[in-house]
């Protein structure tokens, strides 16, 4: 008989999965960081005119101004955000928890798809070793990584290695 911490009902034990590693474990950290490499770098193209061209100061600002004034404007931009920190919250989960694959992967998280009633949805894409049972033993942790009450795993209705994963706030 194997002592240890009490087991949750429904819990199983995981053995430890050490991290991947590798080139290509570089390629998915860029993958994953996706968003934020590309809106830096446009930043940045942008902050490199500004001194050439003082007079398009007010060009550059004027969309960050009218996002600001704009409520819907807004509202769209923090449903992209609240996506990107869902994404985040659940990919460092993966890092410290069994929600990978015997060999170190994490599951590819193809998009988060926030929705006006509170609700969003995140598809995963389940590499071999993976499976929904995994993600439903793991949900008191997601629902606490990506700050959501609720939170439901189910397969994708047309890709059985997709799931969907929906976070309600």
């Amino acid at each position: 008989m194997v002592s240890g911490p009490p087991v949750r009902p429904g819990h199983r034990r995981y053995p430890p999965i050490p991290p991947a590693r590798g080139p290509l474990v570089w390629v998915g950290r860029i993958i994953r960081w996706r968003i934020e490499i590309i809106a830096t770098a446009g930043g940045l193209s942008l902050l490199s005119l500004l001194p050439d061209r003082p007079a398009w100061i007010p060009v550059y600002l004027l969309p960050l101004v009218a996002a600001i004034g704009c409520p819907q404007a807004r509202r769209a931009a923090g449903g992209q955000f609240r996506g990107l920190a869902v994404r985040h919250r659940f990919q460092g989960l993966c890092l410290k928890s069994p929600l990978r694959t015997p060999r170190g992967w994490l599951p590819l998280v193809l998009g988060t798809v926030p929705h006006r009633d509170g609700r969003t949805e995140m598809y995963l894409w389940c590499r071999t070793g993976m499976s929904l049972e995994l993600f439903v033993d793991h949900i008191p942790e997601i629902r606490v990584a990506c700050f959501a009450p609720v939170v439901t795993v189910r397969p994708h209705d047309r890709w059985g290695h997709v799931l969907v994963v929906e976070l309600r706030r």
